[in-house]
C-alpha cells in the first residue's frame, strides 16, 4: 500500500485545510477591504477603464474566454472516449479510474460553484460604484432592506469561469503514475489561475472570488475521490491502483 496517496486522516486533514482557507477568505471579504484594494491595481480611475479594456477583451475572448471553455470541453470528450475504450482494450484499462475522476470533477465543480454563486449575493467589481458601476458594495449573505432589497442578485462569488480550470486539479489524484501527480496539480492550478486572472484584470471578479473557487474545487475533488474509492466496485475499478487506504 506504499503508493496509496491518502489515508482517512490525510483526507480529513486536506478537507479541513481547504474548508478553513475558504472560511478565512469569507472573513477577509466580509470584514476587510482587501478585495477593493487589490482590484484597484487593475483599474484606471482617470480613464474609467480596466487593465484589460472592453476592446482588448473582444479581441482576446476567443482564446481566454470561449476558447478556454471549449478546450476543457474537448478534454472532457477525450476522457469520455478513453473511458469507453477502457472497457474493450486491456492496455487502456489503467486510465479508467483517471477518466472517471476527471469527468466527475469537470461536471460537479462548475455545477456546484454555479449553485454557490446564486446564494452568496456578491457583486462583481465592475458593478460597483467604486469602479464606475451602479451598485453599492455589500457583504456576503447581507440582508438588504428598503430600496436596496429590490436590487438584482449579485452572482460573482465564487468565480465560475475558472471553475473548469481548477477542476483539473483532480489530475493530482487521478493520474495512475504517482511521479506525475504534482505536475497534474500544477496544470490545474495554472489553467484555473490564467482563466481567473483574466477575469480579474477586466473587472469581472475579485481575487477572493477566484481563491474561493480553488477551495471549492479541492473539497469537491476530495469528496469525489472518497466516493469513488468507497464504491469503486460499481464501475469495475477494483483492479485500479488505490488512492485511499480506508484502514488508517
Amino acid at each position: 500500500m506504499k503508493d496509496v496517496l491518502l489515508s482517512k486522516r490525510k483526507w480529513l486533514f486536506q478537507f479541513c485545510c481547504a474548508f478553513s482557507f475558504f472560511l478565512l477568505i469569507c472573513i477577509l471579504h466580509t470584514w476587510t477591504n482587501l478585495d477593493i484594494a487589490f482590484q484597484s491595481l487593475w483599474y484606471n480611475d482617470d480613464t474609467k477603464n480596466w487593465w484589460l479594456t472592453a476592446e482588448e477583451f473582444n479581441a482576446t475572448r476567443w482564446l481566454w474566454y470561449g476558447g478556454a471553455k471549449k478546450a476543457i470541453s474537448i478534454f472532457a470528450g477525450i476522457c469520455g472516449f478513453v473511458l469507453l475504450l477502457s472497457f474493450f482494450i486491456q492496455k487502456v484499462k489503467i486510465w479508467r479510474k483517471c477518466c472517471v475522476l476527471l469527468l466527475l470533477s469537470l461536471l460537479f465543480v462548475p455545477l456546484l460553484v454555479g449553485a454557490g454563486k446564486k446564494v452568496t449575493n456578491v457583486y462583481c467589481p465592475n458593478q460597483l460604484a467604486e469602479f464606475n458601476g451602479t451598485y453599492e458594495q455589500h457583504r456576503m449573505f447581507e440582508i438588504l432592506q428598503g430600496e436596496r432589497a429590490l436590487e438584482p442578485q449579485g452572482r460573482c462569488f465564487p468565480a465560475g469561469h475558472c471553475s473548469g480550470g481548477y477542476a483539473l486539479m483532480m489530475l493530482f489524484f487521478a493520474l495512475p503514475f504517482p511521479r506525475y501527480r504534482y505536475a497534474g496539480l500544477l496544470i490545474g492550478l495554472t489553467v484555473g489561475s490564467l482563466m481567473g486572472g483574466y477575469q480579474i484584470v477586466r473587472g469581472e471578479h475579485f481575487l477572493s472570488d477566484t481563491l474561493s473557487t480553488i477551495c471549492w474545487a479541492w473539497m469537491i475533488n476530495l469528496v469525489i475521490v472518497y466516493g469513488i474509492e468507497k464504491y469503486k466496485y460499481l464501475l469495475k475499478l477494483n483492479d485500479s491502483p488505490a488512492i485511499m487506504d480506508f484502514s488508517h
